[in-house]
């Protein structure tokens, strides 16, 4: 396992700052001070460093020159409490603390993760399976799309579109496109995740629903959108929700968390866009329904 370099003064601090690390991705090494730490490093597995301006022993300069000296291609993330510091030898800086997931997300755009073969044959079956279900599309009813029979209960057809979107929303993908099998896997995604969006909105309604059923029974598997003014009453995106930058961001986050599992990480980023906007209805509603689920 790779080793990280955590440097902080503050002991609480740095508990937080540990506390804050993607679990099972590195072994911390940390430490309080910063003289004489680099040379200590060097020939160790050392992914990245992480150095809050405010050291035990005030060499936070003595630590960056030393590791620029001792170790050069190490990235290092500079954390600090108020005013980012000008000209610091680093790769990133980030004021601290912030919400766990904007921490994690600047670490890992410091190291990207390392992809091992049995990554990229989860990876290769999920294309191939969304694939597949891009093919049987055509012959299937919103109903079967969202893996229901015909006729389904509303309160099925929201929680199967519910699982979908944790699973398919193109948000927990896009991060990837930058890889070589990233962009056809995202577009796949994209694509299929449309299709969903445009059977909730039909069939979660209960005006499209009628008219929908009416319409299977004569053979008919997709209504037109425009007609039924399906664009306009689709699910939106959670940062859709945001009235300015700051609550997107966070709802942008909160939308990851859900894709990939983790309603509480989600709760959590959806209340600090609630604190950005407190008078925002649409985002207090989604509060409510993650809290209900």
């Amino acid at each position: 396992m790779k080793q990280l370099l955590v440097a902080c003064g503050d002991v609480g601090l740095l508990k937080r700052i540990l506390a804050d690390l993607p679990p099972g991705h590195f072994k911390p090494v940390a430490t309080k001070k910063g003289a004489g730490i680099a040379q200590k490093l060097v020939g160790r597995p050392v992914a990245a460093a992480i150095v809050h301006v405010h050291l035990a022993d005030q060499a936070t300069g003595q630590l960056l020159r030393e590791l620029q000296t001792h170790l050069p291609e190490l990235p290092i993330l500079l954390l600090y409490p108020d005013q980012a510091p000008a000209g610091a030898p680093v790769t990133r800086v980030l004021r601290y603390p912030v919400p766990g997931p904007v921490f994690r997300n600047a670490l890992q755009a410091l190291v990207p993760p390392q992809r091992s073969s049995a990554d990229l044959e989860q990876w290769r079956a999920f294309y191939n399976e969304t694939k597949k279900r891009l093919e049987l599309a055509d012959k299937q009813s919103y109903f079967q799309l969202l893996g229901l029979n015909n006729g389904a209960p509303h309160h099925r057809i929201v929680k199967a579109f519910d699982v979908l979107s944790l699973r398919f929303h193109p948000d927990r993908y896009e991060q990837y496109t930058g890889e070589r099998w990233g962009k056809a896997l995202y577009d796949q995604v994209n694509t299929f995740y449309k299709l969903l969006t445009e059977a909730y909105a039909a069939i979660s309604d209960r005006r499209l629903r009628a008219i929908y059923e009416d319409a299977l029974q004569q053979g008919q598997l997709r209504l037109d959108p425009e007609a039924t003014n399906m664009a306009e009453r689709g699910p939106r995106t959670l940062d859709e929700l945001a009235r300015g930058p700051q609550a997107r961001r966070f709802l942008k986050l909160a939308q990851r968390d859900l894709a990939i599992g983790n309603p509480a990480a989600a709760l959590q980023n959806l209340q600090f866009a609630l604190s950005m906007e407190p008078d925002n209805s649409a985002i207090e509603q989604k509060i409510a329904e993650l809290q209900r689920s």
